[in-house]
């Protein structure tokens, strides 16, 4: 249809006739090619005005064939009721047939209500607080790739993988970094988060405390690993126990006390926290007897050496149980034969023995474990070599009987001989065979003997409890033609027995390891509670005849070196000064327990000591007492034996705040200890400052008790240096843990 010219003339009956429009009004994109010629006007314009129906089919045609992207928001025009546009449809717009301008299409658009809400409908996930969906940030693809890398002890390699590229995003893809950059990166991250953990920690008021160990990486590099540990209870913080890696070194020299100590000083004072050291956790080692004297030296302020230094209390736990474990096969085996593994699946545990018979009986649980734990577990090899107790040396031995179930002589193996699970990892059908004969008994799962794996604690107590489970299953499977084994190395009736009895005598130290090792848990006030549940543990076990002599003994030598470590907990006043301002046992528990009073007298007067030290508020002087003195009046009569009688209805009472903690009574929940640090933690947050004992319970009762978060840095340390990654260098083995 033709462009008509503008008319001149309205039409009746109607809405207002259209002004005359120039052509130069009419929107290009309203024209179609040829009609150009007839913008002009005509010469004898019609007059005669369209019909409705002539005004839409126009106002459709136009909409229809428009190049205008004005058009493509509204659906095909129609006829409106409405006679002016001063007011306006909320689904329909009303549009003029003289008006041929785009500009109100385009403004109806942009404020339609409709079209907000579908935007509001498809909004993006960054705009609704969830991350990782926002514009990516290519300077944050190389930090991000390290940072992934080194927290999940991925290789570097790993980013040149074709799959996981297939996965990312084509701006990650462009700037994703090789693993020379991602080895790069981890430094220089290192270095970065080094100085913001200075700040923290400078910030932070209470005591610092520090955990150290040595290892050595499946690589052969000599690492110290020192963890930094303090109670953050800043306002605002979460208040609670904190625990950081505050650095790992490379020795390089022999591991003497002196050079630990010097390493531990250089850690140290790198980060300025050599002021609020107030205690060292480690285990029993003689070089870390030396490094703890020679850390003395230095005066730091808070730190007084021996006192100041806690033996690691699940190291003690590991020494008791190889005492007690010693006469049935624990000796340590020499280290030219490090790594006893045979791949062939019928002479596996058959190895084992033999190997035992040669004084070689420690064995690891596959060919991975002989891999990663190397020597890493050297230190507690050393004290307990330093610990070991021949049979002369364990005092009151009972006479072993050949009536007795088991004796020390026959059950020599058996610690050997119940590693199975170590055949039926090389043989797949034997292990098959094992869960169909515990099926057909009735066995509750799972049907399978754990491992007793050399530095994995509490793994022989899991074995056992696995062997006495299985026991039916076990006597039956060995004696299998085809997967079974010989009969000199088969599981008998006395080593059942005694598997039972050691199952029985393992369960107490199998739930206070699990105890002291919870993470932020620290425990020290329990040290003393846990050792005196040992010892009336293996006492009762030694007065029990129904135990044979072989298990009373072995009790015996658990108990002697229970009993020297009980008695260098003297040595540090921390155990005892943390139990008397544990809410729950105060000096309470000393008398219970049996101890003397000098005993106890001595515990209260170590607190005394500190408290005064460190912790008494400082008493300002305000002159009212003189004042007050010289406006007192003197009283007579009964007014003035008041005062005496005042105080002989309290009694001598002391104004003294550890007198006052002490004559209160004991919080419990349920009859059972409170957490002693959350417990003063709420008395804080109330204002209740108990006249300094406040902030001296905070600082000692965040004294952890073991250094096993430690081992758990060496833990990732072994997954990280895996045995295709010995090419690591020691200065990544150190930031990997930092």
């Amino acid at each position: 249809m033709s462009h008509r010219p503008p008319r001149k003339k309205a039409r009746s009956y109607r809405s207002p006739s259209p002004s005359k429009v120039p052509a130069s009004d009419v929107p290009v994109s309203d024209v179609t090619p040829g009609e150009e010629s007839n913008n002009k006007p005509s010469a004898s314009p019609d007059l005669t005005p369209l019909t409705d129906q002539e005004e839409l089919a126009r106002a459709q045609k136009i909409a229809k064939t428009a190049v205008s992207s004005s058009y493509v928001s509204y659906h095909p025009p129609q006829l409106s009721n409405q006679m002016d546009k001063s007011g306006r449809c909320g689904t329909k717009i009303n549009r003029p047939m003289s008006d041929s301008s785009c500009s109100n299409l385009l403004k109806h658009a942009a404020s339609c209500e409709k079209k907000q809400a579908a935007k509001d409908r498809t909004r993006s996930l960054a705009s609704l607080g969830v991350v990782g969906t926002g514009d990516i940030d290519v300077r944050e693809v190389n930090q991000q790739c390290a940072i992934w890398c080194a927290e999940a002890a991925r290789p570097f390699s790993v980013l040149e993988d074709e799959s996981l590229k297939s996965l990312l995003h084509p701006t990650v893809l462009k700037h994703l970094p090789n693993r020379c950059t991602v080895s790069r990166s981890i430094h220089l991250l290192y270095t970065a988060v080094q100085e913001s953990f200075k700040i923290e920690l400078k910030s932070q008021t209470r005591a610092f405390y520090l955990g150290v160990d040595a290892w050595q990486s499946p690589n052969g590099f000599d690492i110290l690993g020192i963890v930094v540990y303090w109670l953050n209870d800043l306002e605002g913080s979460n208040q609670q126990l904190q625990s950081m890696p505050l650095d790992f070194i490379k020795l390089s020299q022999s591991h003497t006390g002196d050079y630990l100590a010097e390493m531990v000083q250089l850690v140290v004072e790198k980060f300025g926290v050599q002021n609020k050291i107030c205690g060292i956790v480690s285990d029993n080692a003689s070089n870390n007897a030396v490094m703890i004297d020679e850390l003395k030296k230095l005066k730091w302020p808070r730190f007084k050496g021996e006192p100041h230094w806690i033996r690691c209390f699940a190291h003690i736990l590991n020494l008791i149980v190889k005492a007690i474990l010693k006469p049935f096969g624990t000796e340590g085996r020499s280290n030219q034969n490090m790594n006893i593994d045979s791949e062939d699946e019928d002479e596996g545990n058959i190895q084992q023995i033999q190997h035992y018979t040669k004084g070689h009986s420690d064995l690891h649980s596959d060919h991975e474990e002989d891999l990663s734990s190397d020597r890493d577990d050297e230190g507690v090899t050393r004290v307990a070599e330093a610990e070991d107790l021949d049979i002369e040396d364990i005092n009151d031995l009972s006479d072993e009987e050949d009536s007795d179930e088991y004796t020390s002589q026959s059950c020599r193996q058996t610690l050997a001989k119940v590693t199975i699970a170590r055949k039926m990892k090389k043989s797949p059908n034997s292990k098959e065979l094992f869960a169909d004969i515990c099926q057909s008994h009735s066995i509750k799962s799972p049907h399978r003997i754990p491992q007793d794996v050399r530095t994995r604690w509490n793994s022989t107590f899991l074995q056992l409890t696995g062997v006495n489970r299985c026991r039916k299953a076990i006597l039956e499977w060995q004696r299998d033609k085809k997967y079974g084994l010989d009969r000199k190395y088969q599981v008998g009736p006395s080593d059942m027995e005694l598997s039972k009895d050691l199952a029985d005598v393992l369960q107490l130290f199998y739930e206070i390891t699990l105890q002291v090792s919870t993470k932020g848990s620290p425990r020290l006030s329990h040290v003393v509670v846990f050792i005196d549940q040992i010892t009336e543990h293996l006492s009762t076990i030694i007065s029990e005849k129904k135990y044979p002599a072989a298990m009373r003994n072995a009790c015996r030598a658990g108990l002697q070196i229970t009993n020297k470590y009980y008695t260098l907990t003297d040595c540090s006043p921390l155990y005892r000064v943390a139990m008397i301002l544990h809410p729950s046992f105060k000096d309470e528990y000393f008398k219970i327990a049996g101890w003397s009073q000098e005993w106890i007298q001595a515990a209260i007067d170590l607190t005394r000591e500190m408290w005064i030290s460190n912790y008494k508020p400082q008493v300002k002087e305000t002159g009212l007492e003189t004042d007050v003195s010289k406006s007192k009046k003197s009283l007579t009569g009964f007014i003035s034996q008041l005062s005496a009688a005042s105080a002989a209805r309290s009694g001598n009472t002391s104004t003294d705040p550890l007198d006052i903690w002490l004559s209160g009574g004991l919080i419990l929940e349920e009859s059972v200890p409170v957490n002693a640090l959350k417990w003063w933690l709420q008395q804080k947050r109330r204002g209740n400052t108990y006249g300094g004992l406040l902030n001296m319970a905070l600082d000692v009762l965040s004294c952890p008790a073991t250094s096993v978060d430690v081992e758990r840095a060496f833990s990732f340390g072994r997954d990280y240096v895996t045995s295709k990654r010995h090419r690591l260098s020691a200065a990544s083995d150190e930031r990997k843990n930092g």
